[in-house]
C-alpha cells in the first residue's frame, strides 16, 4: 500500500483511459492537489490549462532553484507517503513530473482530456 498517481488520457470519443504517467509517492505532488483542489481519496480532477501552467511553472523553478522547493511544492505528510526530504529522490519526481507537464502541452485536447488521479 502506498501513494500512486497518475497523469490519465480520457479518448473523448470512446472513454477509453490511457495511463500517461506515473508516480509513487511523489507526496508533494498530492499535496499540491490536496490543498488546492481538495482531491478525494480516491480521486481524479481534469488538468486545465491554468492547473497545468502553474504547476509547471513551479516544477521548473525548482529545478533551477532547488532551495525553493519547500516554498513552491512542499512535502506533505500523509499515510504510508514516502519520504519527506528535498533530496535526489524529490528532485527526480520534480525532473520527471516537469518533462511530463511539458509535453502534456502538444497532447490534442480535441481528442483528449488529461486527469490527474491519486489512490492511497
Amino acid at each position: 500500500m502506498g501513494l500512486d498517481m497518475y497523469l490519465l488520457l480520457e479518448d473523448i470519443e470512446t472513454g477509453e483511459l490511457i495511463e500517461y504517467s506515473y508516480y509513487r509517492k511523489f507526496n508533494a505532488l498530492q499535496g499540491y492537489f490536496e490543498q488546492n483542489y481538495n482531491i478525494a481519496n480516491p480521486g481524479k480532477i481534469l488538468l486545465k490549462d491554468d492547473i497545468m501552467s502553474d504547476l509547471y511553472i513551479r516544477l521548473n523553478e525548482i529545478r533551477y532553484s532547488p532551495e525553493k522547493a519547500n516554498l513552491l511544492l512542499p512535502s506533505y505528510p500523509g499515510p504510508f507517503f514516502g519520504t519527506y526530504e528535498y533530496d535526489r529522490l524529490y528532485h527526480s519526481y520534480v525532473n520527471q513530473a516537469a518533462i511530463d507537464f511539458y509535453h502534456a502541452k502538444f497532447i490534442d485536447y480535441k481528442k483528449y482530456k488529461l486527469y490527474y488521479a491519486s489512490d492511497w
